[in-house]
Formats: structure tokens, sequence, C-alpha cells
């Protein structure tokens, strides 16, 4: 994705520990192994992902590009390292065992993320979860909410954008410090948008958007569209907002609506008969979206 390998050799090493985890510096990576007879309960954690045992290899592996390459100007910019290894691990997760997974991996972060998010921002990096001493908060939020951020800003901003602003902010900051700025301003650039109340919102902000929305079909100059209205009823948020169309004798897609505004409508062509249209909630939406009557 990168195109780029930031340090000639890598090492990986393995220990035995009560619970799954790792540590990357650069050049190698110390990768935690539970023993069968570990007492330690796992399975309840933000970042146990126990139906993809590649998850922290993939995660610890990506810290030698996001964290050690780059590397993250202060405590606040931590998501930078753990939002970024994540998300990559979630990536790898679809090139390794298909859509599903990634799917999988998504609605945990999501969920998790979702439920610590009153907690406080990304923004606070490790300082989540130190009042109660809860390590969950902060890998809920910092690695989980990160990497759900990434996913959005994806699909926000489309494919070619969001990977062309990636290289960009990686090429411009390796081997050096960053901030959430300077992947701001490297994502406008990529993209030709203004992102500063994404940001905002989805790292410095510790709120979710309410969200209300509903859909009909209409005849468009070119055929059937799809015309969809959603409404914002809290604070305005920018979020894709992903649907899945079902349609007639042909294989369902799902399609990213950007929304700006308190009121937004969109109309999207249709590649046939429709049988309904859902949201998408395993493509990782970090809120609720009630349809409207």
């Amino acid at each position: 994705i990168l195109g780029d390998i930031p340090f000639e050799s890598f090492t990986l090493a393995l220990t035995e520990e009560e619970t799954p985890g790792g540590h990357s510096p650069g050049y190698f990576a110390v990768l935690n192994q539970p023993l069968p007879n570990a007492g330690a309960y796992w399975s309840d954690d933000p970042a146990a992902f126990e139906n993809y045992p590649e998850f922290f290899l993939a995660h610890e592996v990506a810290h030698q590009w996001w964290g050690q390459a780059v590397g993250w100007r202060n405590y606040h910019e931590q998501w930078l390292s753990e939002g970024f290894a994540q998300y990559f691990a979630a990536m790898y997760a679809e090139h390794a065992r298909g859509s599903a997974a990634q799917a999988s991996v998504l609605r945990q972060m999501r969920r998790t993320a979702m439920e610590a998010t009153d907690q406080g921002p990304v923004y606070l990096g490790y300082r989540l979860g130190h009042i109660f001493n809860d390590g969950k908060v902060h890998r809920a939020l910092v690695y989980n909410k990160g990497g759900a951020v990434l996913h959005m800003l994806r699909r926000f901003v489309g494919d070619e954008a969001f990977f062309t602003g990636l290289r960009r902010f990686y090429a411009d900051w390796r081997y050096r410090k960053a901030g959430t700025e300077d992947f701001r301003l490297a994502m406008e650039a990529a993209s030709g948008r203004s992102l500063g109340r994404f940001f905002d919102r989805w790292i410095h902000g510790a709120t979710l958007p309410a969200v209300k929305w509903g859909w009909r079909v209409e005849q468009g100059p070119g055929g059937p569209e799809l015309a969809v209205h959603v409404e914002q009823t809290g604070d305005v948020f920018d979020f894709p907002l992903p649907l899945t169309l079902s349609y007639e004798g042909r294989q369902s897609a799902t399609v990213a609506i950007p929304v700006t505004d308190r009121v937004t409508d969109v109309r999207v062509p249709l590649a046939g008969a429709l049988r309904g249209v859902e949201f998408d909630k395993d493509d990782g939406p970090l809120f609720e979206a009630q349809r409207l009557p």
C-alpha cells in the first residue's frame, strides 16, 4: 500500500505471557504468546479478535511504518500509531481471509468504540481510562475508534484519495514525528475536501451523531435512481452513511453516502430492480441510524 519498507531488516521474537499482545520498536517486534494453561481472562477485551489469530502479528508488523517510521509527536497523537496499526491489521484480515473477516473486525471496533465514547476523545491518548485504571477504555478508543475513524475517512473521501493521502503523509513524515493536523493536511490535499470538522468531531470530540435517514426510488434522466434523505438532529458531523442495496436477481452492493450538512439529499443510480436498502453496520460506522417513517 505504501510502496516502501522503512527498515532494512525485521526480526520477530516470541515470548510466553499471560495475555496476547506485543511491542514493536524499529527493526523487530516482540509478540506475546499465552500458554495453553494461562489463567488470565482476555476474550472481553476490545482488542481480542478471537476469530482472527494473526491480528496481533499484523498489528505489530504495521508498527514498523506507523509508530516507528512515522512517529507521534506527543501523547495526544498516539492514535497515529495505534489506530493506524489497528486499521492496517483490519485491512490485512480482508487480504488474508476475505471481506467477512474484515467485517467481523470492524463490527468489534465499532461496538467497543461506541460503548466507550463517553470516556473521552481519541485525542486524550493514553490518559483515557487512567482515572479508573482501565486499559480497556484506552484500547477501545485510541486503538479501535482510531481504526474505525480511518475506515470512515476512507469511505468518506473514496479509496483513491484515501490511499493517495496515506502515501503522501507517510512520505512527508518518514523518520519524523507527526501530528493529527499533518495527517489532515495530507488527506485534504489528496481529496480536495476540507476535513477540519471531520477530525474535530471524530478525533477531538467524544460525542456521536444523531442520524435519521430514509429512501425512495425515483426516475432520473438516465433511469431509476435511489433518493436518500439524511437528517442530523444534534451536532453536525461529517461522515459516510453506508447502505446495502439489495437487488432482484443480482448481487447486493454497498454505497457510502457522504453526509456533511444537517439535511443531506443524494441520488444514486440503480443497477437494477431494487428489493430493499439497509443501513450497513458491518462497515463500521460509529453511530446508529434511525429510519424515518
